[in-house]
């Protein structure tokens, strides 16, 4: 079991670091909008040229194989829940490095986030 959940904690991590990236790229890109097929390629021109975009979905598609992977060695049931890690890590990584804030609803809800992953690994 312990194997599992260093592989989830890595899985979660890049998971959530990739979207951080990707937030702070599309950021210095601006916002989308379409009104015509050429924005659309625009935007996603503009976004292949950002380094932190681009590397967030490298990322992001990277977690893929290593989720495959976790889902090869482990149950479904117990590996899936515990990928809620993930949000957890987006707000921590939010604030630390997007100077996002959090309330105090995010936090109590890390709390539940965590406990469930406690109740769910207890005497697995």
């Amino acid at each position: 079991m312990t194997n599992l959940f260093f592989w989830i904690i890595i899985y979660a991590f890049i998971l959530a670091f990739s979207q951080v990236l990707l937030k702070f790229g599309l950021s210095q890109i601006g916002g989308f909008k379409i009104a015509g097929i050429n924005d659309i390629f625009s935007f996603l021109y503009a976004a292949v040229r950002n380094p932190f975009a681009l590397f967030g979905t490298i990322m992001m598609a990277s977690s893929y194989f290593l989720w495959m992977t976790i889902l090869s060695w482990f149950k479904l049931s117990v590996a899936f829940p515990l990928t809620s890690l993930a949000f957890v890590f987006v707000a921590v990584l939010s604030y630390f490095l997007l100077n996002e804030k959090l309330l105090p609803l995010n936090y109590w809800g890390i709390v539940l986030i965590t406990s469930g992953i406690f109740f769910l690994l207890y005497k697995q």
